[in-house]
């Protein structure tokens, strides 16, 4: 298990690398560089990264002082789940477990509409995903949402657990069963599942401006695509919102899909939900597109797409009276670790921001092309391989003629 977590954390960072790096090479920079405030009193601070640090890759982010020495950091981002005293919890009928497989029956005993699922978890370094069916006798069950992938996105320092939140069609089965699967070989620690009053409940993210939006209807592949041409850096998001005002009921899948690196992300536009999606972190390129399948229906009318990003902030220690410098380089392979990240639970979220001072680009650096020597130019070479040629021919004529009087 272990084995396979490092592996996919490679991989992961290798996929990330070359998405970056192709992007940030079309765009003619290699990363960004800024200053942090002095501060008055020498204590840890929470230092907000810009959308579009966040975007060219956090692992890449270095901070050092006046002599070039690194500052020790890590990265921490605002629980995007607020008042989970709220938190309501349904009752299990049955929570079992086996291999990589989850399965629980909640009883939904009032029959009230339901269109979310917050199921609460040990916290656990895997991939997982979730299909829901609903019944009102746990003996015909009927498909609610096919199997997609979800989200951790809420991390709880106390209990060490971390909520996934489900979104599927709204309903009112009186029982419903949650699949849980995750790409090991053991199960997940399933605590409770539940609801959350408030239903405002997302919080703590950034909206992104994608800039003009392009929307192409193709008859002939029957789908409506989207992309993203004035996007002038990459971005991570973690959320997306459609507004759609379509007047007939209309259930589409959908694929939010990096041309790079095929990272996708699919899901269903529903006249039934607030096409609200929580995802973890996807790299939002001018090379990415989003395609709705319409098959044999008319397109739907996208009145807006809205993205967002989750807040994220470097934690460090910064002492008065010193000035810091942020860079970030997404072209160095070599990912900073340092002691700060054991002891991140024990430095508390709500210390003093600083905002970035004076955030710019690092233009990419253009190699000067030099002269080319006589050697090297193609007059030369030419001249060069015609005199070979003649010479050849030369002496095959020669060896002719002394053959012809050997004759």
């Amino acid at each position: 298990m272990i084995i396979t977590n490092q592996y996919n954390k490679s991989m992961k960072r290798y996929l990330l690398l070359f998405t970056l790096l192709f992007v940030q090479d079309g765009l003619g920079q290699t990363g960004w560089k800024a200053e942090l405030p002095v501060v008055e009193k020498s204590d840890y601070y929470n230092v907000e990264l810009n959308q579009e640090l966040i975007g060219a890759g956090t692992e890449y982010l270095r901070i050092t002082d006046e002599d070039g020495n690194e500052m020790p950091y890590f990265i921490r981002s605002t629980d995007p789940i607020r008042e989970t005293g709220n938190f309501e919890s349904f009752k299990l009928i049955k929570n079992t477990a086996k291999d990589s497989l989850n399965s629980m029956v909640i009883d939904n005993h009032t029959v009230e509409n339901l269109n979310r699922f917050c199921i609460v978890l040990q916290q656990a370094e895997a991939e997982k995903y979730a299909s829901v069916r609903g019944s009102n006798d746990m003996k015909q069950w009927y498909i609610v949402k096919q199997q997609a992938k979800v989200s951790g996105l809420v991390k709880q320092t106390t209990g060490n657990t971390e909520m996934l939140i489900i979104d599927f069609p709204q309903g009112n089965y009186r029982y419903y069963e949650i699949t849980l699967r995750n790409d090991q070989k053991s199960p997940l620690e399933v605590l409770k599942v539940g609801k959350i009053k408030n239903s405002n409940i997302y919080g703590n993210f950034t909206a992104i401006d994608p800039g003009k939006i392009e929307i192409e209807n193709n008859a002939n592949n029957k789908n409506t695509r989207f992309s993203f041409p004035e996007l002038k850096h990459t971005y991570c998001i973690n959320k997306i919102e459609f507004s759609i005002k379509n007047k007939p009921d209309y259930y589409r899948q959908t694929l939010l899909i990096d041309s790079i690196s095929y990272n996708n992300y699919r899901f269903y536009l529903s006249s039934r939900n607030e096409n609200t999606f929580l995802m973890n972190d996807f790299f939002l390129s001018p090379q990415t597109y989003i395609i709705i399948e319409n098959q044999n229906n008319p397109p739907v009318v996208i009145d807006s797409v809205k993205f967002y990003g989750l807040c994220r902030y470097a934690c460090l220690y910064s002492e008065a009276g010193k000035k810091y410098r942020l860079s970030l380089n997404n072209k160095d392979t070599v990912y900073p670790e340092y002691d700060l990240e054991y002891f991140r639970d024990e430095i508390p979220a709500d210390i003093p921001v600083l905002k970035l001072e004076n955030l710019l680009p690092i233009p990419e650096k253009v190699v000067p092309k030099r002269e080319l020597t006589l050697l090297e130019r193609p007059v030369f070479l030419w001249s060069v391989i015609i005199l070979v040629g003649l010479f050849l021919v030369f002496i095959c004529v020669q060896m002719i003629k002394g053959l012809k009087k050997q004759g």
